[in-house]
């Protein structure tokens, strides 16, 4: 088959759809059925925009950053949205928190003012303030509280991960007695008494004396003492917490007690 045109050699195909064309001048003599593949469109998550599980308070919060970031002439990527991010990840405290409430474009500047020197696009913030019309010292306040905040958030993560008491019971409970059952029954109290707050270390030596008292076992409170690296009479004020706690909890429900001398 030759090209009508120029009698040149069709070649079939050569077009981005699978045409026959020809080799010579290009042109298209018909094209050919070619199958259709369906794909998934790939969508970015943008923390910037707003979703229906967004709330009043957060949607506010999320228009004031896209003005202030129009105002600055910043990209939405990534100055915007890293912002957008940490609104969204600390919503809560945005949302509760009185002094990032009442002063919103404040605070949203001193909160891109820290995106930028993330990104080493430093951007002084009486720049930023000049070119917003805000307060300098009112931004630069609102800078240092979004600090102290993240750094709260940090601990309170950290926190979240400390030993409890049972942790500490059978880190040094085997360091005074082979006995498991003491140790289970000392556990047992942890569980029951968690209410009532206090040192975890503390606690575990409490509980811990406590039952040695009970099964007039032969550990001391000197040598729970240096066991837990606490003094002995920390050993004996939280031991007089558990007894008076656990005796309430036992004369309103027996079976705990019945409970705790059967446990193994």
């Amino acid at each position: 088959m030759g090209c009508p045109t120029c009698r040149g050699i069709v070649v079939s195909p050569r077009g981005q759809n699978g045409e026959k064309v020809c080799s010579v001048c290009g042109l298209v003599l018909a094209k050919t059925p070619t199958k259709t593949q369906s794909c998934t469109q790939w969508i970015p998550e943008w923390h910037s925009n707003w979703n229906e599980n967004d709330s009043a308070t957060l949607k506010e919060w999320l228009t004031v950053l896209r003005t202030v970031s129009c105002q600055l002439n910043l990209p939405n990527f990534p100055y915007r949205e890293e912002a957008a991010r940490r609104i969204r990840k600390e919503k809560h405290t945005f949302a509760q928190s009185q002094k990032f409430g009442k002063h919103k474009r404040a605070t949203v500047a001193a909160l891109l003012h820290q995106v930028l020197r993330q990104y080493d696009k430093n951007r002084p913030i009486q720049e930023i303030c000049q070119q917003l019309g805000l307060d300098s010292r009112l931004v630069m306040k609102q800078s240092w509280n979004l600090k102290k905040t993240s750094i709260q958030n940090q601990n309170d993560l950290v926190n979240s991960h400390r030993k409890t008491a049972t942790d500490y019971l059978f880190d040094c409970g085997p360091k005074l007695t082979n006995d498991v059952t003491l140790l289970l029954k000392a556990e047992q109290i942890l569980i029951e008494i968690k209410r009532i707050g206090g040192n975890p270390i503390a606690l575990a030596s409490g509980a811990l004396y406590h039952i040695c008292k009970e099964n007039k076992s032969e550990v001391t409170r000197e040598q729970i003492a240096e066991a837990f690296k606490i003094s002995h009479r920390t050993v004996y004020t939280n031991e007089a917490r558990i007894r008076t706690y656990w005796t309430a909890i036992a004369t309103k429900n027996p079976i705990f007690r019945t409970d705790l001398s059967k446990s193994v």
